[in-house]
């Protein structure tokens, strides 16, 4: 079995629906005919039907696919939804492409968040609404036609979008979420090791304890405790039941485009909303190294704070970072109207609630319960108020960048306002829905976000090479695998590379990357 492809080529997968355990019934593969006169020609189609899926045939067929991927002129694949492709043909033993582009990642890019869809964006609606014309529909019992009819029109889908990327300067943006997937494909098929023994013993101490409440006379009743019991029980009981494999490993869904900003989302289940020691203690510690191995765990410090400087810009916010000091306390000697030095833990516990809770444009009033309910700070609203000021009376560059965003809500009512990140990433509020809060997040998450996955695309063969891997992104936090005679090689790596591939992106601050060694996640 050989094939011999050149230019762009469509390739169509029908397979069923978890594409992390499928069954791969059918590939598509359409390419411009060697002997066509113009591009727009009839391709050729090669389909490829179940019986070579299996046995025998299967090892062929990941050959044949890994020697086209992988020949001197390789083809340019062009997927449907590279994600789901890949993942697929990783369950199969069969090497990802070494040039590909992804059509859901470039109509999802070219849609700017204004139509809310996200990145669940079918084949057939982004055919009838870029190239308007349908599929059609499958004859008789057979998908067969409509497969053949699939992988030709992402030639075509391929076309269209193109210059539209090129246009609104996302090709960079596309190029780079497409070069992603294959680390999010591995970091998902490695999945992260659990105790579940212990999982289980936590989770039944929460009912238990429920219980036990429960038992009590009424007006002795924690209705608050019962609450956040409620809460644990219904979203994490039978994670150890449902979703623990056989080798006792977790093996969750990430969506790398599933917010407007960029950054990660995960389902099945969402291990990025973990709750942390002080909600359900012992719940992390139950994630692990497995044997013969240690976590590398790592964050970066303040990114939000940084990027914000950056992007601003904000020169008092930036001095604060390259001097090394620490932004809270200077929020704090700006409140409290004393020297650094003298700020003491809740003057500093306070000035951190207000320079996460003002940089994105929080009001006095909402201020007053997200510091309670993050903090647990009490302050009545003039207190709320001065707070507010002191944080802009220590970062007025920070102030400056709110009066402009402010000022963009209102030419909103009349005109489509849109953001950017630094990679260029867009963010388009359609007439009438412009939002003040998200228009401040959104370009500070997402490139924080693409300085992230900037690490995570090279941390994979970095960490390779000493036998490591990553296993689970969460927000800014990056957690590996590593042979635990190489910890501390691989904790170097983690943190050198996260550094410098987020300093590619923001490069007017410095870059700080918290990393440790550890048996379970902390």
């Amino acid at each position: 079995m050989s094939f011999e492809l050149r230019g762009p080529t469509g390739l169509r997968l029908r397979s069923g629906d978890d594409a992390r355990g499928t069954t791969l019934e059918a590939v598509a593969i359409a390419a411009p005919s060697p002997d066509a006169a113009a591009p727009d020609d009839e391709p050729t189609v090669i389909l490829l039907e179940r019986a070579l899926f299996n046995g025998a045939a299967q090892v062929e067929l990941a050959s044949s696919l890994a020697r086209l991927w992988a020949g001197e002129h390789p083809p340019y694949l062009v997927l449907d939804d590279g994600h789901r492709a890949l993942t697929v043909l990783d369950a199969r033993g069969i090497a990802s492409p070494i040039r590909f582009g992804c059509a859901t990642v470039a109509v999802t890019l070219l849609a700017e968040g204004a139509d809310r869809r996200r990145d669940h964006r079918p084949l057939e609606r982004s055919i009838r609404e870029l190239l308007d014309h349908e599929l059609p529909e499958p004859m008789f019992n057979s998908n067969t036609q409509r497969l053949v009819c699939e992988a030709d029109a992402l030639l075509a889908l391929l076309r269209k979008v193109t210059p539209i990327l090129r246009e609104r300067r996302l090709a960079q943006v596309f190029s780079f979420e497409c070069e992603l997937l294959p680390a999010v494909v591995a970091m998902e098929s490695a999945g992260v090791a659990v105790d579940p023994a212990a999982f289980e013993r936590i989770a039944s101490s929460w009912v238990r304890e429920r219980g036990e409440i429960e038992a009590q006379p009424e007006p002795e009743r924690d209705r608050d405790r019962v609450a956040r019991l409620d809460k644990l029980i219904s979203t994490y009981r039978w994670w150890a039941r449902d979703f623990v494999d056989t080798d006792h490993r977790i093996r969750a869904r990430l969506h790398p485009l599933a917010a407007d900003s960029g950054r990660f989302a995960c389902t099945e289940p969402n291990l990025q909303q973990v709750p942390a020691e002080h909600t359900a203690p012992g719940l992390r510690a139950c994630f692990i190294a497995a044997p013969g191995t240690r976590l590398i765990i790592a964050d970066y410090a303040q990114i939000e704070l940084r990027v914000a400087a950056h992007l601003a810009p904000c020169e008092a916010l930036r001095a604060v970072f390259r001097a090394g000091r620490d932004p809270h306390r200077a929020t704090a000697a700006n409140l409290a109207g004393k020297p650094e030095h003298a700020i003491d833990k809740h003057e500093r516990k306070l000035a951190k609630a207000v320079n996460f809770g003002f940089l994105f444009g929080m009001g006095a009033r909402r201020f007053q319960s997200y510091a309670l309910d993050s903090y647990g700070l009490e302050l009545d609203e003039r207190q709320a108020a001065a707070a507010r000021e002191a944080f802009f009376r220590t970062f007025p560059g920070i102030a400056a960048w709110h009066r402009r965003i402010s000022g963009l809500s209102r030419r909103a009512e009349q005109a489509p306002i849109t953001v950017t990140t630094a990679m260029g990433r867009r963010r388009t509020f359609p007439v009438g829905r412009f939002s003040y809060n998200s228009a401040l997040n959104i370009p500070v998450q997402g490139t924080a976000a693409e300085g992230f996955k900037l690490a995570m695309l090279r941390l994979r063969p970095a960490l390779a090479a000493i036998g490591g891997r990553g296993v689970l992104v969460v927000h800014d936090e990056y957690l590996a695998e590593v042979p635990a005679e190489r910890a501390e090689q691989g904790r170097e790596i983690v943190e050198s590379v996260m550094v410098a591939a987020m300093r590619e992106i923001v490069d007017s601050v410095p870059i700080v990357v918290e990393a440790e060694i550890a048996d379970h996640w902390k």
